[in-house]
């Protein structure tokens, strides 16, 4: 993923857990009139915050590496095509293949 994509996900996951913690403390305040429970009760709400935005980097890394094997396997098979390409038994055939062999070259970029 680019720069910007990482930067985008972690503005969005910066900015999810902060609402969360801000919601839940909105909330908590409203709904409790003991300073100690609403301090627990805070802490709670930012931890939780925090563990979703945990989850969401890690979810985030799998699919950067899922996406890195794809882009892998995509070249691999446009090369093996691409080889095969003079064995197409006409011009109509080698032109489809090289299209599909163009798609994929500019899906993998």
């Amino acid at each position: 993923m680019s720069d910007q994509g990482n930067f985008i996900v972690a503005l969005i996951t910066g900015g999810l857990g902060a609402a969360i913690g801000s919601i839940g403390t909105a909330l908590v305040q409203s709904f409790s009139k003991k300073g100690e429970a609403r301090a627990v009760a805070a802490d709670r709400v930012t931890n939780a915050a925090g563990n979703l935005a945990d989850r969401l980097d890690k979810l985030n890394n799998d699919l950067e590496e899922e996406n890195r094997h794809m882009r892998q396997a995509l070249v691999a098979i446009a090369e093996a095509i691409e080889e095969l390409l003079p064995m197409a038994p006409d011009e109509d055939t080698r032109k489809k293949i090289r299209d599909a062999i163009r798609i994929a070259r500019i899906a993998f970029r």
